[in-house]
């Protein structure tokens, strides 16, 4: 029963405190909101309707009523062809002219000649150039070029130069206002020495002023004109943009084998006739290194065989000297000295002692 008791009591404790940080939390809530309310802007509008001020496009100084002018730089990259390479020309001159452009550099290579296959090449005229077109124009004048020319490969690049700009146009306002102050402490000059020294400040201080607005000036001719690469081919039929089929590339793929083998052997051909008389007088000169080398080899081989013979010769010699004075020694009897002039007497039998008489 006591044990009952203790049980409620410690559930009874346990729901007053969480009552009790419950109600303390709300008020401490509402206090916090109370303060909150005390110590919001007196300015007579909302967090919601205020504004950063934003940068004047032209002054570069912050302004309520107007957003920052983005400097955005484009450039565009085109390789195009034509069947009509000198029209083609015309044409883009006279959209250039029509939209507001101008030519910056340009250059024309080949001669009036095409390209015969995508691996045959035969002296193809190419024309190259560097085109500023107002930003305002440059869709305009893409779309406007498309009507001789088949533009097979395009690539475009925008690069976002509003940051430096800006950051340029505040250095460039710092360096002003130091402009100013130097120019203050110029008229305040007391000595020589000091004098120079803020002229040196000064002429320096000009200086960057200078590079500062020559680099706003390209950044905004570059943001005011973007710039087109035109690479531009002269051919005789027009690369395909759709994918063909499976029986068109083997049909294409052999007749360009067979026009690429007609075309090598009649290029071995023009240049074998060409090569013709340098190889004649390549041969006849071969033949007569041959001939003058292959006769100075028989003379030696002639000589040596000669001066074997003479030794062979002169040995044979030698041996049959050598066996003609051997044959009177080999005459001679084994027992003494025998003269053949004086006849021999027989020799008689020595006395045996022992012999009877």
């Amino acid at each position: 029963m006591k044990t009952d008791r203790s049980r409620y009591r410690l559930i009874l404790a346990a729901v007053l405190m969480l009552c009790a940080v419950f109600v303390f939390t709300a008020c401490s809530q509402k206090h916090y909101s109370e303060m909150s309310e005390d110590y919001k802007p007196q300015s007579g509008f909302a967090d919601s309707d205020y504004e950063s001020p934003s940068l004047n496009a032209k002054t570069g100084e912050q302004d309520d009523n107007s957003k920052i002018n983005e400097k955005l730089i484009k450039e565009v990259t085109l390789s195009a062809e034509t069947l009509e390479f000198d029209e083609a020309r015309k044409d883009i001159s006279d959209k250039i002219a029509e939209y507001g452009g101008y030519v910056s550099k340009s250059n024309v290579e080949g001669e009036s000649k095409f390209r015969v296959s995508s691996s045959r090449y035969v002296q193809s005229r190419r024309a190259t150039y560097e085109i500023r077109i107002p930003a305002e124009n440059l869709d305009a004048f893409l779309s406007g070029i498309e009507s001789r020319i088949n533009i097979y490969s395009s690539n475009e690049k925008v690069t976002d130069a509003t940051e430096m700009y800006y950051d340029i146009q505040a250095r460039l306002e710092t360096l002003e206002s130091k402009k100013e102050a130097l120019n203050g402490m110029l008229a305040k000059a007391e000595n020589v020495s000091q004098l120079l020294d803020i002229q040196d400040k000064l002429y320096q201080t000009i200086s960057e002023i200078e590079s500062y607005k020559a680099r706003l000036q390209v950044i905004d001719s570059k943001v005011s004109f973007s710039t087109v690469y035109l690479t531009l081919y002269e051919v005789e039929v027009y690369t395909p943009t759709e994918e063909e089929s499976f029986g068109t590339r083997v049909k294409e793929s052999f007749t360009e084998g067979w026009e690429n083998f007609v075309e090598g052997w009649q290029n071995f051909t023009v240049w074998f006739v060409g090569a013709l008389p340098g190889l004649l007088l390549f041969a006849a000169i071969a033949l007569a290194i041959f001939l003058i080398i292959r006769g100075i080899i028989k003379k030696k081989r002639k000589n040596a065989l000669k001066k074997a013979e003479q030794i062979r010769r002169a040995s044979e010699e030698r041996q049959q000297n050598a066996y003609r004075e051997n044959i009177p020694a080999m005459n001679q009897p084994i027992y003494g000295n025998v003269n053949p002039g004086i006849p021999q007497q027989p020799q008689q039998p020595a006395n045996n002692p022992n012999e009877r008489k």
